[in-house]
């Protein structure tokens, strides 16, 4: 079937969403440096002013920037991420009682639960898509843009790092859009920094109104919290820090710099450590 006239594509924009690409784009560019992104976040709680699938969309946004500038195809976002119980240090922290049986950012107060899946089955999903991009489809590269901090997350794609990465680097993960200055220090969750990340991407997914006008904001009210709380460094009411109020300090312009910060030092460490076979090849070429 051809049209006469021919509809615009994602890719016409840049957008290298593996869904949108024929075959024969596909295998381009997988000929071209063997790389593909696969973005990983699961559906959350980010306080009533951010969307559900806050860490999902940054990690979207994220691999559509390094795929562009990378020429190479990324994964659908796949919807799936983990949590533990916290700690009892970090639930005094967040001004629980010790003996709380919290999982991750579903507190009491939420109104809608967040859809982690257990460890093993996280595991199982990752190594199986991981499996089909390295085997099945040909790629020879995977970059995992993955948007969830939970620890046991993290160790979930250390683990499958080391498996896949047995014989030599075949497999990286980084996170969406923060940058090594802001890796350094405390990560908050749906404060400040988050809502400006996001406002910059999907403007749509977030909507300050939803938060009360004025008063601090109290961690098992909202479950907005700055990076201190979570290293047990909670302010005396256990309430988010003022810096870190994302009524006060969101902006789309911050969140615009660092996501392009990131970008930028990402797509070095990529090139460095995953496309340096093709980075010979060229120079051999030329």
């Amino acid at each position: 079937m051809t049209n006469a006239t021919p509809h615009k594509r994602p890719i016409d924009d840049g957008d290298w969403n593996m869904a949108f690409l024929f075959p024969h784009e596909v295998a381009a560019a997988r000929a071209r440096n063997g790389l593909v992104i696969l973005p990983v976040a699961p559906l959350e709680w980010h306080g009533p002013h951010l969307a559900m699938g806050c860490d999902n969309l940054l990690a979207h946004a994220f691999a559509s920037r390094l795929a562009r500038e990378l020429q190479c195809p990324y994964y659908p976002p796949l919807f799936a991420g983990t949590e533990r119980q916290r700690r009892p240090e970090t639930l005094e922290a967040l001004g629980f009682d010790r003996g709380a049986r919290i999982e991750g950012m579903d507190f009491p107060a939420n109104s809608v639960a967040s859809a982690y899946l257990r460890e093993e089955i996280f595991a199982l999903i990752v190594r199986d898509t991981l499996d089909i991009l390295l085997g099945r489809m040909g790629f020879r590269r995977v970059l995992i843009v993955n948007g969830h901090g939970a620890d046991n997350q993290k160790d979930v794609l250390n683990r499958l790092c080391h498996e896949f990465n047995a014989d030599e680097l075949r497999v990286k993960w980084v996170y969406p859009g923060f940058p090594r200055s802001l890796i350094a220090g405390a990560i908050g969750h749906a404060a400040a920094e988050e809502t400006s990340m996001l406002a910059a991407c999907w403007p749509g997914c977030v909507d300050l109104s939803h938060l009360p006008a004025e008063g601090a904001l109290r961690n098992v009210d909202f479950a907005i919290v700055d990076g201190e709380t979570f290293d047990c460094q909670p302010t005396p009411d256990h309430t988010l820090r003022e810096n870190q109020d994302p009524r006060i300090h969101a902006s789309a312009e911050w969140g615009e710099r660092v996501m392009a910060e990131a970008t930028a030092e990402v797509i070095e460490e990529v090139r460095r450590d995953l496309l340096v076979d093709c980075v010979v090849q060229a120079g051999k070429r030329a």
